[in-house]
C-alpha cells in the first residue's frame, strides 16, 4: 500500500498581487491531506473520499469517478489502472465548513504523489510529481485560475516565498520567520470560494486598469517589505507588514465591490488592535480564515481567548517543516 500526505497552507502576504508578479509569503501548516492506494482485488476502481463525510465510489478503470482532482491525476497513466484508494481531507474542516487552508492543493499533492508511486510499481513510466505539472493540474481543476502558491506550499513544506515570473512560471524560495513572532488562525464560521473571488478580481482589473495598477503597486510594496523583514529577522517590521497588507486588502475589496474583508473579519480586526495584535484575512478572503500575529505572545494569547469567548474558532497553526511525503506501508499497518 502506498501512503502519501501533504500539508495545508496559510497565506501571510501577497494575496491577489501575486497573480501579477508580486512576491507572496506562504506557510505550510501541520494539517494534512492523506491519500492511500493499493491494487484493486476485483479489477474495478474503488474510491472513498472523506471531505469531511465519507463518500464511496466504484467505477471502471479509465472512466470518471466524479472527483475532479482524482480523475485529472489518474488520466496521466496509460493504459488505465485498477486501484482502491482513500482520500482524507477531514482535517481541513470544522464540522461541515471548510477552513480555507488549501485543502484542494493538499489533496492534489498527496493523491498525485501516491498515484505516481503506485503507477511506477505497476510498470508505468510516470514521474514523481513536479511543481509545474501540479500547478497546471490545479489550475485545470479551478477553471484556469490561481497562482499555484498553495500547491507550492503543500509540495515543499516550511515557510516559502512564491512569485510568478514574466512567463508565468513559479519561483519559490525558503525563508525563516522571525522566531519571536506568534501566529494564530481565526475561522469566521463562513467558507468562501477562492475561484469566484479571483475571477471577480480579474474582471475588475481588466475593466479598471489604472485603478488596478495603483492598488497592485501598494500591495506589492507591502509584500516586498514583509518578505524582506522575514529574511532580515525583523519581527516588528514583519508584523507591521501583516497589518498593512490587511488594510490594503480591505481597500481592494471596496474598489472591486467584493467582500474580501467580511463584517466578521472587520470585527475581529478591530478587536485585535485593542490587544496590539496584527490581523488580516488569509487567502482570497470572503470568509474562511484570518491570520493574527504579534511579537508579544502574551498579548496574542489574551486576544485568542477573548475572540474565542466572542464565538469565533481559533485554529492553532504550526509550521509543517516538510511537504509531500510518500511511503510504502504493509497493508496490515494501514488498518
Amino acid at each position: 500500500m502506498i501512503v502519501a500526505r501533504a500539508p495545508g497552507k496559510l497565506v501571510a502576504l501577497g494575496e491577489y498581487a501575486v497573480l501579477d508578479g508580486a512576491p507572496a509569503l506562504v506557510l505550510a501548516l501541520d494539517r494534512y491531506a492523506e491519500a492511500t492506494i493499493a491494487a484493486s482485488a476485483d479489477g474495478v476502481c474503488h474510491l472513498e473520499t472523506r471531505a469531511p463525510l465519507p463518500v464511496e465510489r466504484r467505477f471502471a478503470p479509465g472512466t470518471a469517478s466524479g472527483a475532479g482532482l482524482v480523475d485529472l491525476v489518474a488520466a496521466t497513466a496509460s493504459p488505465p489502472l485498477a486501484w482502491q484508494a482513500t482520500l482524507d481531507s477531514s482535517a481541513f474542516f470544522v464540522g461541515p465548513a471548510k477552513l480555507g487552508l488549501g485543502s484542494s492543493a493538499a489533496v492534489l499533492c498527496a493523491w498525485a504523489g501516491a498515484f505516481a508511486a503506485f503507477a511506477r510499481a505497476a510498470g508505468r513510466d510516470l514521474p514523481a510529481p513536479a511543481l509545474p505539472a501540479l500547478i497546471d493540474l490545479h489550475r485545470a481543476f479551478q477553471g484556469g485560475r490561481g497562482s499555484g502558491l498553495d500547491v507550492a506550499a503543500s509540495l515543499t513544506g516550511g515557510a516559502i516565498t512564491f512569485s510568478l515570473d514574466s512567463s508565468g512560471l513559479a519561483r519559490i524560495g525558503s525563508v525563516r520567520l522571525p522566531n519571536s513572532v506568534g501566529f494564530a488562525g481565526i475561522f469566521t464560521g463562513r467558507s468562501a470560494s477562492t475561484p469566484e473571488l479571483v475571477a471577480h478580481y480579474r474582471a475588475w482589473r481588466r475593466d479598471h486598469p489604472e485603478q488596478a495598477a495603483s492598488l497592485y503597486r501598494r500591495l506589492a510594496a507591502v509584500a516586498e517589505l514583509g518578505c524582506a523583514a522575514a529574511r532580515g529577522d525583523d519581527p516588528d517590521a514583519f508584523v507591521e507588514s501583516i497589518a498593512d497588507y490587511g488594510r490594503v486588502l480591505q481597500n481592494l475589496g471596496e474598489a472591486i465591490g467584493a467582500e474580501i474583508v467580511t463584517a466578521e473579519h472587520r470585527q475581529i480586526g478591530d478587536h485585535a488592535r485593542r490587544f496590539g495584535v496584527a490581523y488580516k484575512v488569509s487567502g482570497a478572503g470572503g470568509g474562511d480564515l484570518g491570520l493574527a500575529c504579534a511579537v508579544d505572545r502574551e498579548a496574542l494569547a489574551a486576544f485568542t481567548k477573548s475572540v474565542t469567548d466572542r464565538g469565533f474558532n481559533v485554529i492553532n497553526v504550526s509550521l509543517a517543516e516538510h511537504g509531500l511525503v510518500v511511503e510504502q506501508r504493509a497493508a496490515k499497518a494501514a488498518q
